[in-house]
């Protein structure tokens, strides 16, 4: 049974509001809803303005093609939507309606795409205060409740946390001071889901992060491991004690490689981690040494925490077009060089397109010792060094060491992480 690394994203993951990028929680909540309420987009091509040439008399449409950070297989975000999914009219007043179901799944349906990914996307802040969302607003307001909006004072640094975040680490991390199973995150799962797979032998915490939120949430999470947490009074496990000394912030760089079976040189892209965190996205590790460097010493590191907190590299992200190659990194088949792990990385920013996520993939690649060429089998070969995975080869590990997170689905169900985690790790057992 490999050791389970649990890898969670934080804004928009496990806390609500992101101040460092101006969406205050009511914000937030509104997104949210905005980025599962789905809509119609037939006939959108039929809204563009045809351009003709008046030379030749030649009439073409704009092309429709992927935008950054969208998910989408079109370019929807110049589109106005006119329906819901449902066929419901999004102009009319349908406040006393029952609201079109929302959608969290992995592909489109058909003729659809986010309200949030449309021409209306700048509405989506106060998405149930206007006249389209506010179908939504009853949902708006359970959400507030269920964060605890109304209980700000007594919530203290835990405010805006999701609950589920709690009841996951419950389950990973057990209480070494529950008085009561009933209180244990395990006893609210289902039978089916505690059978699933055995408890992994070692689980730890990774926190990502491409923001300057680690401070807070270390402390929120210490806070919570002490029995602080004022519905969570007798809960104690120091596992989740984040030492200063577990904060990192992470650095890539190119380095020249030659492995002398040829007379070319090979870029090869280095993971880094820092210690401490950045007070901004600016990542400047110029002239720093790296606390740690490379595929196996990050590893090794992870291997022996129960919690580390990761700033990832916006700049690097950004300046590569979002790419998840570029973006927060977690292995797989490491069981080599005595690595038996589980990596699974949960965040919202995962989507269904080769060139656009928050999540990237590293695997080990093999020299093949009968002639030194490379390639991801394991036969007759040994494993060297690892590389990022590309385009669909690293969306074909979602479910398994990849999880997009809809938002809403966690801030609804307290049990969602924990499902969606022990089916990763039912497929990645299979796939052993």
């Amino acid at each position: 049974m490999p050791h389970l690394f649990l890898h969670f994203d934080v804004n928009e993951t496990i806390l609500l509001g992101d101040p460092a990028g101006g969406d205050s929680v009511h914000e937030c909540i509104n997104k949210i809803i905005a980025k599962s309420a789905f809509v119609s987009t037939i006939g959108m091509n039929d809204e563009h303005t045809d351009t003709t040439d008046t030379a030749t008399t030649t009439t073409t449409k704009p092309t429709i093609k992927r935008s950054p950070s969208s998910g989408n297989i079109c370019d929807t975000h110049d589109f106005e939507p006119k329906k819901w999914w449902n066929g419901m009219s999004i102009a009319d007043d349908n406040s006393n309606n029952s609201p079109p179901p929302l959608y969290t799944g992995w592909e489109y349906p058909p003729n659809t795409c986010p309200y949030y990914r449309t021409k209306n996307k700048a509405r989506a802040k106060e998405f149930t205060y206007s006249s389209h969302g506010q179908v939504y607003r009853p949902l708006y307001d359970k959400l507030c409740m269920k964060i605890g909006l109304d209980k700000e004072a007594e919530m203290g640094v835990f405010q805006n946390f999701l609950p589920a975040f709690w009841k996951t680490l419950m389950h990973y991390f057990p209480s070494s001071k529950v008085v009561d199973e009933s209180t244990s995150a395990s006893a609210s799962l289902s039978t089916e889901s505690r059978r699933r797979t055995p408890p992994p032998p070692k689980v730890t915490l990774v926190l990502r992060t491409f923001g300057t939120d680690l401070p807070r949430v270390a402390k929120a999470i210490s806070q919570f491991a002490i029995g602080n947490h004022p519905e969570y009074p007798t809960y104690y496990n120091e596992d989740l004690i984040l030492q200063e000394d577990d904060l990192f912030c992470s650095g890539w760089k190119y380095i020249t490689t030659n492995d002398g079976s040829s007379d070319v040189d090979k870029q090869e892209l280095v993971y880094s981690l820092y210690h401490g965190s950045a007070n901004d996205d600016s990542h400047v590790n110029e002239g720093r040494q790296p606390a740690y460097s490379g595929d196996d010493d990050i590893l090794n590191l992870l291997q022996s925490k129960h919690i580390v907190g990761i700033q990832d590299n916006y700049p690097f992200w950004r300046d590569n077009n979002h790419a998840p190659f570029a973006g927060k990194p977690v292995w797989t088949n490491t069981k080599v060089h005595g690595h038996d792990h589980h990596h699974v990385l949960l965040d919202d920013n995962i989507h269904n397109d080769p060139t656009d996520g928050a999540g990237g993939i590293r695997v080990p690649i093999v020299a093949d010792n009968r002639g030194g060429s490379e390639s991801n089998t394991n036969s007759n070969s040994c494993y060297n060094r690892y590389e990022s995975l590309h385009g669909e080869q690293a969306l074909a590990l979602h479910g398994r060491n990849l999880i997009r997170v809809p938002t809403i689905r966690p801030s609804l169900e307290d049990d969602w992480f924990i499902e969606q985690i022990e089916i990763a790790r039912l497929r990645d057992l299979e796939h052993r």
